[in-house]
């Protein structure tokens, strides 16, 4: 597979990462072995290009990421991440599922009717690169954090970009529950960073996925296609 390649709007750029190397608590290893991993990173600005990592432990993941340019971001995932496991079952959790739920919708429908309005499918890249500039066009939409059940293209010459399609769903914040949408993304749209969890609530395997400062991904690649069921952007 090829390494991180891009396209340029408006003096900015969408990289798309394609994994074509894994390593597993250091060594060579494959996707499979990645897959099994509690905790799976890739993206933009990483030591080695086009490559997934995958560790064993969170002592081991947090070693190596404190030589990392994403440091901070990793401690921030990490503390959001306990942070949230600690409020499931409570009524604040319960209260602020309603409000997220809600918010997830209106923005799902605005990406939506903005698809309708340029004639531009929400998952194309011409869309996502839109977005991510916050052209005029799209109005004040911020760029988010988005995931696609469905993979048209994984993306070839001369751009490398994918196509995704199917349903979208923006990733705000920090979300226990993907709703209706866990256990569907195939594929992201990563705005900064995004940590995706195969388990409500932050709890299971979780893939820690870069954009600098945005990065398509195709989640089969890494072993996570069909699995993220909640999500932390940071």
């Amino acid at each position: 597979m090829s390494t991180p390649q891009s396209i340029k709007h408006a003096g900015r750029s969408i990289e798309a990462v394609r994994i074509r190397r894994y390593l597993v608590g250091g060594k060579e290893s494959n996707k499979k072995e990645l897959a099994a991993q509690p905790f799976i990173v890739a993206g933009a600005g990483l030591p080695e290009e086009g490559t997934a990592y995958g560790f064993a432990s969170e002592e081991s993941l947090c070693r190596w990421a404190a030589g990392t340019m994403h440091a901070e971001r990793f401690a921030r995932a990490l503390g959001t991440m306990k942070i949230g496991q600690q409020l499931e079952g409570t009524d604040t959790a319960s209260r602020a599922l309603k409000r997220i739920e809600a918010e997830a919708e209106r923005v799902r429908g605005e990406l939506e009717e903005l698809g309708k309005e340029t004639g531009l499918a929400t998952g194309s890249p011409e869309f996502l690169s839109e977005t991510a500039t916050q052209s005029p066009v799209l109005r004040t939409l911020s760029p988010i954090p988005l995931l696609f059940d469905r993979v048209d293209d994984t993306g070839g010459p001369p751009d490398f970009q994918p196509v995704f399609g199917g349903s979208v769903f923006p990733v705000i914040a920090t979300i226990p529950t993907f709703f209706r949408f866990n256990d569907k993304a195939s594929g992201a749209f990563v705005v900064g960073a995004l940590t995706l969890h195969d388990k409500t609530f932050f709890r299971g395997a979780a893939a820690f996925l870069f954009g600098l400062p945005f990065a398509n991904f195709v989640l089969s690649d890494l072993g996570f296609d069909n699995r993220a069921a909640s999500g932390i952007a940071v």
